[in-house]
């Protein structure tokens, strides 16, 4: 829980005609974290061809993918229900691939044609069926328009804003715009026959749909098998592709699942570098899961492989170009929740302490202490439940509505509040808006705590990370510990109400014990990082040295005061909340007094309530996570660190993500 799983570092030497294969068990597996080796080192990087399978793979997908859809193939199963040894030579089977694919695809082209040539044959014949009835409900006499000498005619339709437009283009000639009767929407412009190319300019710069009536069918029968006709062509083409997917459906989500078997194995072999006739693989895989993958990749080469399994730490040290350690975290069930809102702020690195319970247990803490009530606590817990319970997707959601419900329900019952009302059940311990002295105290007395929990993680961290000076010694290590400590000893003295106090001696040995790091600090440097040196320690006079040091110290110390005095905001928000309540009272008490008042007063409460629980629950939770993050985060947390992304053989799309 405190501690990642443990990593140990897997790098694997096998010859390179046995590459296929291993990357088929190791994906299988799904154990490997892959490293790409051959960045930064002296090792060959994977062959060209390889790279330029990938990319002959991923447009075979691309293509696939698009059949696919064309048909209309339903959705495709993950790649990991598919057997990785389906794959096999990646030449071999980018040919069978194609060959199955190409007669498919030819006859999907074919029938997706006549489909596209029917609904165009079809547009056409609507439009000039369309045609001929607006000249036939016109009743036009088409030969005397074609025996016409001294005027020009157009025939068209277009909006009102139109043929304005045209009526002022055409002035000050001569012209006539003639609504036809009968014809819907039909219009005939018709000018003397010297403005015949005037007005053909006209209308051509104008949205102007001319029909030509000359030439108009007026064959409306023959429209109309025309239009059956191409309605039967696309019905028989979407019949045929609609057998083709209930025959070759499923042989081509088999193929796209094939693919992206091959695209997943082959961009993890760009990872992989070679020496001489020799692959060489590199990971990190969980100290319990080494020993399986070590024998599944003995079986797979039948004993040609060679197996290093390191610790982390001396992996780093045989290479430096190496990446970090991922983290694969093993925290319960009730934890994984906060886990999520620690990976917003970063992923811890490897060596520090995993601060997911820390945050877990601060963060229920100060949300119970700022959303303190029965009732609320009630409803985020149900509310929790039910999203638990319903929507699995939503599980960590679930749980963590479910706990904070719970921490609010504990602090309503010390505050003794249900839904705001405060003689229900008495208080177990005060009224946040009575007692807010009080309170105020307690909210500066949680943040000594929560900054002192920095302060120690912080000292192991760095201890851990090889720092070992700056542990002890550093602003940030166990002499700014002592420091602030003592700050926090002198200010809880002076500020404490009569009969509480911190004693002298307390006092005087936090004191010591800032003062004794301090002066020791040369000593444990040399002790603990002999190789290490200051820069300018030789050069800049002691005075100057000493001045840097004492701005560096306040400086620190300013910060971590300011640090303390925020989580006062715990008391706050407390105050806050309760003070809303008591105002959605006032209100429904002031409504109650007029007529039809008492049923408003209701709506009132209630609507108030639920305002509450959204609105404060909402800004509380940001409020903790400000805490969080900044005032307890910023002393320990190193960061830096990579999730645990283990090859396999799951659902990676045309892309194949490694």
């Amino acid at each position: 829980m405190f501690r990642p799983v443990p990593m140990v570092h897997l790098q694997v030497q096998i010859p390179i005609r046995d590459g296929p294969a291993v990357t088929r068990r190791i994906a299988a597996q799904g154990l490997l974290h892959l490293i790409d080796i051959g960045h930064g080192t002296s090792q060959s990087r994977v062959p060209s061809a390889t790279r330029e399978w990938l990319a002959r793979y991923r447009d075979l997908a691309r293509t696939v993918r698009r059949l696919a859809a064309s048909m209309a193939v339903p959705e495709l199963v993950a790649v990991a229900d598919v057997d990785g040894e389906q794959v096999t030579d990646f030449a071999t089977e980018f040919d069978l691939v194609r060959r199955q694919i190409e007669p498919i695809r030819a006859r999907v082209d074919e029938a997706l044609a006549c489909i596209a040539t029917a609904q165009e044959d079809a547009r056409h014949a609507s439009e000039q069926r369309a045609r001929a009835r607006t000249v036939e409900a016109a009743a036009l006499d088409v030969g005397r328009l074609r025996a016409l000498r001294f005027a020009a005619v157009r025939f068209g339709t277009a909006s009102t804003d139109t043929f304005a437009s045209i009526a002022d283009a055409l002035t000050p000639d001569a012209f006539a715009i003639l609504p036809l009767a009968g014809a819907a929407d039909l219009t005939a412009i018709a000018t003397a026959a010297g403005g015949r190319e005037r007005l053909d300019a006209v209308i051509r710069q104008h949205t102007f749909d001319a029909i030509d009536v000359a030439t108009a069918p007026s064959d409306t029968a023959a429209l109309e098998r025309s239009l059956a006709g191409a309605a039967q062509r696309e019905a028989d083409a979407r019949r045929a592709l609609a057998e083709e997917r209930r025959v070759s459906g499923p042989g081509v989500a088999a193929l796209v699942r094939r693919i992206d078997i091959a695209v997943l194995l082959l961009q993890a072999q760009t990872l992989f570098a070679t020496t001489g006739r020799f692959l060489v693989i590199s990971g990190w895989i969980p100290e319990a899961q080494a020993p399986e993958l070590e024998a599944a990749i003995a079986r797979v080469t039948e004993g040609r492989a060679v197996v290093t399994v390191e610790k982390p730490d001396v992996a780093a040290t045989a290479s430096r170009a190496t990446l970090g350690v991922p983290i694969l975290y093993r925290n319960p069930l009730l934890l994984r929740p906060f886990q999520a809102l620690v990976d917003l702020y970063g992923t811890p690195s490897y060596g520090e302490l995993q601060p997911t319970a820390f945050f877990a247990i601060s963060f229920l803490l100060m949300f119970g202490l700022m959303f303190g009530d029965v009732g609320h606590g009630a409803v985020l817990a149900a509310a929790g439940y039910w999203v638990f319970r319903y929507m699995p997707r939503f599980l960590d959601y679930g749980i963590l509505l479910m706990e904070a419900g719970v921490a609010s329900a504990v602090f309503g019952v010390l505050y003794g509040s249900v839904f705001g009302v405060e003689h229900w059940i008495p208080a177990l311990w005060l009224h946040p808006i009575h007692d807010l002295t009080h309170f105020t105290r307690v909210a500066a007395a949680i943040g000594v705590v929560m900054i002192s929990g920095g302060f120690l993680l912080g000292i192991v961290n760095t201890w851990r990370s090889g720092e070992r000076a700056a542990a002890l010694t550093g602003v940030r290590g166990l002499f700014g510990a002592f420091a602030y400590w003592t700050v926090a000893a002198v200010a809880a003295r002076m500020l404490l109400p009569a009969g509480r106090t911190v004693s002298g001696g307390l006092i005087a040995v936090l004191c010591a014990g800032a003062a004794a790091l301090l002066i020791l600090r040369p000593l444990i440097v040399r002790f603990l990082a002999p190789h290490a040196r200051v820069d300018g320690v030789t050069t800049t006079p002691l005075s100057l040295r000493a001045l840097e040091a004492s701005i560096e110290i306040v400086d620190a110390l300013v910060a971590y005061f300011a640090n303390t005095i925020s989580f006062v905001r715990v008391a706050a928000f407390a105050a806050v909340h309760a003070a809303v309540l008591v105002a959605v009272f006032a209100m429904a008490d002031t409504l109650a007094r007029y007529q039809y008042g008492g049923t408003l007063s209701i709506f009132v409460l209630v609507g108030g309530n639920v305002l509450t629980i959204l609105l404060e629950g909402l800004t509380v939770t940001v409020q903790v996570l400000r805490l969080e993050y900044y005032e307890f985060f910023g002393k320990f947390f190193l960061g830096g660190g990579q999730p645990y992304r283990p090859l396999m053989l799951g659902s990676t799309g045309a892309e194949g993500e490694a």
